[in-house]
């Protein structure tokens, strides 16, 4: 698995991973916490976050049923920890 997830969904939209690896891989990525500061008015690039994975939904480079495939994988593996 990259360390990166833009990297990552950047394999995925060049066909170097398919639907399946996606999904599992995504649903056990390790997201990180977001940082915010409301002094700073601009997007961070931060990786490895939901916004990042939510980017790539807004951006067609994953379909509205993997994000939705996706979170119910994450939410299954919480429940089941």
């Amino acid at each position: 698995m990259s360390a990166s997830l833009r990297e990552y969904l950047d394999g995925y939209a060049a066909g170097q991973f398919s639907r399946e690896e996606m999904l599992a891989a995504l649903a056990s990525w390790p997201f990180e916490e977001e940082e915010f500061d409301p002094a700073h008015t601009f997007p961070v690039d931060q990786d490895n976050t939901a916004s990042v994975l939510h980017a790539a939904l807004l951006l067609d480079r994953i379909s509205d049923d993997d994000y939705a495939e996706i979170f119910r994988r994450r939410n299954l593996r919480k429940k089941s920890h």
